[in-house]
């Protein structure tokens, strides 16, 4: 008996960001037991492709029972999501793959493909802030930048080492992976401080 390959691991924020739920959806389907989750170093992570089932899920036009949005998932997740074209609930309901619940499925594995790619954590290098493979810039500036509005040109004048397609896997990343604890203080200058106060 062969082994299948398991499905890449992604936070609950980078499966709402890929499938185009909210984290509450996302929350939800954790604690029905719809969506599937591991801990793994004190983090809650879900498999790819819980992605594509989320995704199909919030497209129907009808309120299943929790017990049929458990099976459409187990549908999605145990067979390839980009040729599983209809599955039935029952003799009355059919459920078909969507083009956009295929295309969350995509995604999520040229995501996981690009993250693995480009997106390094080590302990030694810049404090174990994640940065570009093989440069020290870090992720999270990179998705600000292009979230500003910095054009592709001028970020390819800026980081000539770091190829296009890493800015949007640099966006998704920093969606999926916000900082964790306090925001950092904002600071004022006096002035202002004085100019609000006024």
């Amino acid at each position: 008996m062969t082994k299948t390959k398991a499905s890449p691991l992604l936070t609950r924020n980078e499966i709402a960001e890929l499938s185009g739920v909210s984290i509450n959806a996302v929350n939800k389907a954790l604690e029905q037991r719809v969506a599937k989750a591991r801990r793994q170093r004190g983090r809650t992570l879900l498999a790819a492709d819980e992605a594509a089932a989320l995704a199909l899920l919030s497209e129907l036009p009808i309120s299943l029972s929790i017990k049929f949005k458990r099976e459409v998932r187990n549908w999605i997740v145990k067979r390839n999501p980009a040729k599983a074209e209809e599955f039935e609930l029952s003799r009355a309901l059919r459920v078909a793959m969507t083009e956009n619940a295929a295309d969350v499925a995509k995604r999520a594995i040229d995501y996981v493909r690009l993250r693995e790619k480009y997106v390094e954590i080590e302990r030694g290098k810049m404090g174990g802030t994640p940065v570009i493979r093989g440069t020290r810039v870090p992720v999270r500036t990179l998705a600000q930048l292009v979230e500003g509005g910095e054009s592709p040109k001028a970020l390819k004048e800026d980081y000539p080492h770091i190829p296009e397609e890493a800015y949007d896997v640099a966006v998704l990343w920093a969606k999926g992976n916000p900082r964790r604890g306090r925001p950092a203080a904002q600071h004022r200058t006096r002035s202002a401080g004085r100019a609000a106060t006024a």
